[in-house]
């Protein structure tokens, strides 16, 4: 009896330290949480955690970069790769930090403008800038973008005093989705979440504004677990690229044979007529600014393999170019050409990243060589 009364004791003395000590450390997160994270920069630029730092949060158009990033330890579909960005918050190389805010062209558009998993002079912006040196480029892309958010944070640049002379809109297969299910855009011209409540991202949003040690310890320990699942799991040899039921659904609604898709909250035509007057809000604000709108529209591998060159996806973008567009820049035609050629899979393997979606190092170079043409 003597034994138990001394193991409950101890078990509540234990308890109350652990939660004294828990509740101190809330408490200093809370209130300098902030500043301990800045004074432990140096440090955590060389961990590859750093990345969920640098993408922050946006009370207007969602997300962006952090500016003035120089991070070398992302880690990409085929190893490390650089991320810098400017003092404005737009990737770009690595020896740019202060531009001002007058620019030739903008290009718009989600990770693969962003250039996702290369470095930057891989990129096409990236290959573009470098060729056309005479020429200020921004690189407004950021990975998750969507025409709403594209809206969005360009009325916010022009508001804040940024010029451009042209607007360069990359155009992605899964825009369609994420403006349909993931954003919305409110009447003020900022972004929301659609179903924010059932996500949990109010939660989520204040425990990263408020304690941003304890939310950075949590995001460590989850891509601890992570990493020892992968490592522990035995590498599988596949011959053709394998996709997740995410990104397939996103890619299927140009080759899908029926009216409404159950992953989308609107039907796939409702769906591209929200699209589209999403762009022509965007044409009508630019041309008000005398800026001038271009697109361009790309394959992904499913498109390649399932659809046509004379995709919905294209079909919508040049009926829309034909009174708006500067240019309207097709990429289908050569990547199908490709195919026919030689076939999907070799197509896949010399221009995109196996078992993903975005173009590789190759990829980019496409991109850019009609890039160049144009302009």
């Amino acid at each position: 009896m003597l034994l138990l009364k001394k193991l409950i004791n101890f078990f509540y003395k234990t308890l109350t330290i652990l939660i004294i000590t828990f509740s101190l450390s809330l408490i200093i997160d809370y209130l300098l949480g902030k500043k301990i994270l800045n004074l432990l920069d140096g440090y955590l630029v060389k961990t590859e955690f750093y990345e969920r730092l640098l993408r922050m949060d946006n009370p207007i158009y969602h997300h962006g970069f952090m500016p003035n990033v120089n991070y070398k330890n992302n880690t990409g579909f085929e190893g490390k790769f650089i991320i810098c960005t400017n003092n404005h918050g737009f990737r770009d190389s690595c020896n740019k930090k202060n531009v001002n805010k007058n620019f030739d062209i903008g290009f718009m558009g989600d990770s693969f403008v962003e250039g996702y998993s290369v470095n930057f002079e891989e990129s096409f912006v990236g290959i573009f800038s470098e060729n056309r040196k005479n020429l200020k480029i921004a690189n407004l892309g950021v990975s998750s973008y969507s025409p709403k958010i594209f809206y969005s944070k360009l009325n916010y640049l022009l508001s804040e005093g940024f010029k451009f002379k042209e607007i360069i809109f990359f155009i992605d297969i899964s825009d369609l989705y994420d403006d349909n299910v993931n954003y919305k855009l409110n009447e003020n011209l900022t972004i929301s979440e659609i179903d924010f409540k059932n996500k949990g991202l109010k939660r989520r949003k204040f425990l990263r504004t408020n304690f941003p040690l304890t939310n950075f310890y949590m995001y460590v320990l989850k891509k601890n677990r992570q990493l020892k699942n992968l490592k522990d799991e035995v590498p599988k040899k596949n011959v053709t690229p394998i996709f997740n039921d995410k990104v397939n659904f996103k890619a299927e609604w140009t080759y899908y044979n029926q009216t409404n898709h159950p992953e989308y909250i609107d039907s796939i035509e409702e769906s591209q007529q929200n699209l589209i007057n999403i762009m022509n809000e965007i044409y009508i604000m630019l041309k008000k600014n005398n800026i001038q709108m271009s697109v361009a529209v790309y394959p992904w591998p499913h498109q390649l393999k399932n659809d046509n060159e004379n995709s919905k996806h294209v079909i919508m973008w040049k009926k829309f170019c034909k009174t708006r567009c500067n240019n309207f820049i097709n990429y289908f035609p050569f990547f199908f050409k490709e195919k026919e050629k030689n076939s999907f899979l070799e197509v896949y393997r010399k221009y995109y990243f196996w078992d993903d979606i975005h173009f590789n190092a190759e990829g980019n170079k496409v991109i850019s060589r009609k890039l160049l043409e144009k302009f």
